[in-house]
């Protein structure tokens, strides 16, 4: 099968690989649309996020749809010919973290595309069953494909405990963000502000439900937020920009009492942050790691045909052409969201 691989810094080649096995839980999955997320571009970069440091040639790519072409014995809630999206992460089933439901933190899980796990930027994946989960026959293989980023909002919605009545602040519109707006505009958020510095991100904020947008180029966002919010601050902020800056700014347009939930991934391990403000008007600081449970969620959110995700998607590329969606992301010279990839 064809693969992209990644050989190093700004260095992926299209080759040939073995079709991988089907263990007996798995289903072999022929990908047919698959996006490039910003970590698979922090990848690219830098070869490593944290800790997870790539020392061979690894196959990136995490969000991806496609059709099931294989099954081993032990799966019978699976077809062949099903159209499925596929959860990514694979725990271990028999931790701690495992047994109380929060899988996302399992010290042994698997993801797909973190080395040593080959991902999804390939002809074929083979994933454990219990991750996989058939689209309605309505949706399309790039819809599909978005499941895997609108559950990172999801999950990091609920664990704000965004409720109805809500004001709610998203600080970054790019993908991650614009998920995270439409997840707590379904969460029952009545305001939602969007802080960007394109304002063609801000743009598309106002498609998704964003009711009002700053350019953080052109205004200062906390004297912003005061006024819309007549000094009364936001009860939640969602950080998905990944920005340091942005990160310490969400405590000055936060009310006291309520929450921050970092959302984006920061370059820096460390970076200086306001903890004595976090203290004195006791907001409650959310960490994000992946996400648990919130796939199903996901998948019926975007089913509904009540945000049109696929206005998230700015280019379509071959598998062969990938290298040119990674170099489109890192320069920024067009107008970027999502790039889907089509093995």
């Amino acid at each position: 099968m064809k693969a992209a691989t990644l050989h190093g810094h700004h260095r992926i080649e299209v080759q040939d690989l073995p079709v991988p096995s089907v263990r007996p839980d798995d289903v072999l999955v022929k990908v047919k649309s698959v996006g490039i997320c910003g970590s698979d571009l922090h990848y690219w970069r830098t070869g490593a996020i944290g800790n997870l440091i790539i020392r061979e040639p690894l196959v990136l790519g995490h969000e991806l749809s496609g059709e099931v072409v294989d099954r081993g014995p032990s799966v019978s809630k699976l077809n062949v010919g099903d159209r499925v999206v596929v959860e990514p992460a694979a725990p271990c089933g028999n931790c701690r973290f495992c047994r109380i439901g929060r899988y996302n933190l399992c010290p042994e899980k698997r993801f797909m595309g973190d080395p040593p796990n080959n991902g999804a930027f390939a002809e074929y994946v083979a994933w454990p069953s219990a991750y996989a989960y058939r689209m309605p026959v309505e949706m399309t293989f790039d819809e599909g494909a978005l499941v895997e980023p609108l559950s990172i909002g999801t999950y990091a919605t609920g664990r704000a405990q965004i409720t109805p009545g809500d004001k709610v602040l998203i600080m970054g519109a790019g993908p991650v963000g614009l998920m995270t707006l439409i997840a707590a505009a379904t969460h029952g958020a009545t305001e939602i502000y969007a802080v960007d510095v394109f304002d063609w991100r801000l743009d598309k904020a106002k498609e998704f439900g964003a009711t009002s947008t700053i350019n953080a180029k052109n205004e200062d966002v906390a004297k912003k937020i005061e006024e819309l919010t007549r000094g009364e601050l936001v009860d939640v902020t969602m950080e998905t920009s990944g920005s340091p800056d942005a990160a310490a700014n969400s405590v000055k347009v936060t009310r006291r009492g309520g929450k921050i939930a970092l959302v984006g991934l920061y370059d820096s391990a460390e970076f200086r942050y306001p903890v004595l403000d976090v203290l004195m008007k006791e907001i409650s600081l959310i960490g994000n790691y992946d996400g648990a449970h919130s796939f199903p969620t996901s998948l019926q959110i975007i089913a509904s045909g009540k945000f049109d995700a696929k206005k998230m998607i700015t280019h379509h590329l071959p598998l062969d052409k990938i290298e040119t969606g990674f170099r489109i992301m890192e320069e920024k010279k067009e107008q970027v969201l999502k790039i889907q990839i089509h093995p």
